[in-house]
């Protein structure tokens, strides 16, 4: 038998279970309606209804949801169920679900200190105009490629890829836009003295390739804002004309070629790495005897160069009989040779000395800022600061002596 419409004299009680809520009729002075009175936990909860069915639907959905163990919902007042579902609703167009939209709206409001978010979304639009998103990792790559089209250097792309991608992008899983000075800071944790500066160097190009793509055009980005160490120019090291010997004379058939090329021609350790033998023509008549550095083989691509093959380096070619083509060094892991020739040698290895010893000994010989420059490779300004009056006459004698 259905219950009836209770009175002043007999509220209804409606139970489910161990659950129920009693729908009393107020009659006063002040209201008049329908109460629903329950119990959640220790506190007595009410509710007040000008019509009976609106009292007797809100009685069930308590019933119900206090089955279904969602206390909050039972609870929950109808003004705040209407906002709920009206906030539903307005979502439903966009598939964003009501949870993510309000975990955005919190998070935003707490970023801007309470400032207006639509206001300040459309100010933002504005400023960067059509750019686009994109991650670290993707903006890295388009660079990259867009670097290696254009003919930049294989070692600079080299260093690109190992950091932008191997380190950076891994660390950074953001938009670029989204990237702070913070992010970037703690990306370069590791790095000091002159290594991070370099490393500032690689994010500045990115950022400034981000430019009027996924940046703003004219706007400082957070990659500028990094402070540089302070790095004191380092003192270059040489050989003695006896260290060069003992390397020399200690040098495997292979790697001989190698180390006289770099000690009496002065050419970078990247540059003989792709040079091949047929670029290196030695001949009786002293003004013909040279060595082609090509454009493309340079370190800065700044043109073909052509290196005199001096008298020492004419007697240990001599001694080689290098084929007419083929590739100078054994293997593209000469720094690994280097290692091997520190332990057979017992001389603690030093970093560029072929190349420094040559620019320093020739200096002290020819007194002449703008040839060594010009067989270097080397602007005249970098010469005089690193090789002027680097060695006496006396040493160059001896180190220009060496034969095999």
């Amino acid at each position: 038998m259905r219950p009836s419409t209770p009175t002043l004299a007999k509220p209804e009680k409606i139970k489910d279970g161990s659950s129920a809520v009693t729908i009393y009729v107020d009659k006063t002075e002040l209201r008049k309606g329908f109460r629903l009175v329950y119990w959640q936990g220790r506190q007595r909860i009410r509710k007040y209804f000008s019509d009976y069915p609106s009292a007797k639907s809100e009685a069930r959905r308590i019933l119900a949801n206090f089955r279904a163990g969602r206390v909050e919902a039972a609870t929950a007042d109808i003004s705040d169920l209407d906002q709920l579902n009206r906030a539903k609703r307005v979502l439903a167009d966009i598939g964003v679900s009501l949870e993510k939209a309000v975990t955005d709206f919190a998070q935003a409001h707490k970023l801007l200190s309470g400032r207006n978010i639509p206001g300040f979304v459309q100010t933002h639009l504005e400023r960067i105009g059509s750019i686009r998103d994109a991650s670290v990792a993707q903006v890295a790559e388009e660079m990259i490629a867009d670097k290696t089209n254009r003919g930049r250097g294989d070692n600079w792309i080299k260093d690109l890829r190992n950091f932008l991608l191997g380190t950076a992008a891994p660390r950074l899983k953001k938009p670029i836009m989204a990237v702070t000075l913070e992010d970037l800071e703690d990306t370069l944790t590791k790095y000091s003295g002159r290594t991070r500066n370099n490393k500032i160097g690689l994010l500045v190009q990115l950022f400034n390739y981000a430019k009027g793509r996924y940046l703003p055009e004219n706007e400082k980005t957070v990659a500028h804002k990094l402070d540089r160490d302070a790095v004191k120019p380092a003192e270059i090291e040489i050989w003695t004309p006896e260290e060069a010997k003992k390397i020399l004379h200690t040098a495997h058939e292979d790697e001989l070629g190698f180390f006289a090329i770099g000690m009496f021609a002065g050419i970078r350790t990247c540059e003989i790495c792709v040079m091949d033998w047929s670029q290196v023509k030695p001949h009786p008549d002293p003004d013909e005897s040279h060595i082609e550095v090509k454009a493309a083989g340079s370190k800065m691509k700044l043109g073909r160069r052509i290196v005199p093959i001096l008298p020492p380096l004419a007697a240990f070619l001599a001694k080689i009989k290098p084929p007419k083509s083929g590739r100078i060094i054994p293997n593209m892991r000469m720094e690994k040779r280097m290692s091997e020739m520190e332990i057979r040698c017992k001389i603690p290895w030093k970093k560029n000395a072929s190349r420094h010893s040559f620019g320093s000994y020739r200096m002290a010989e020819i007194k002449n800022v703008y040839q060594v420059a010009e067989e270097m490779g080397n602007s005249p300004a970098m010469v005089k600061k690193h090789y002027f009056q680097a060695v006496t006459k006396a040493e160059a004698s001896k180190f220009w002596a060496i034969r095999p």
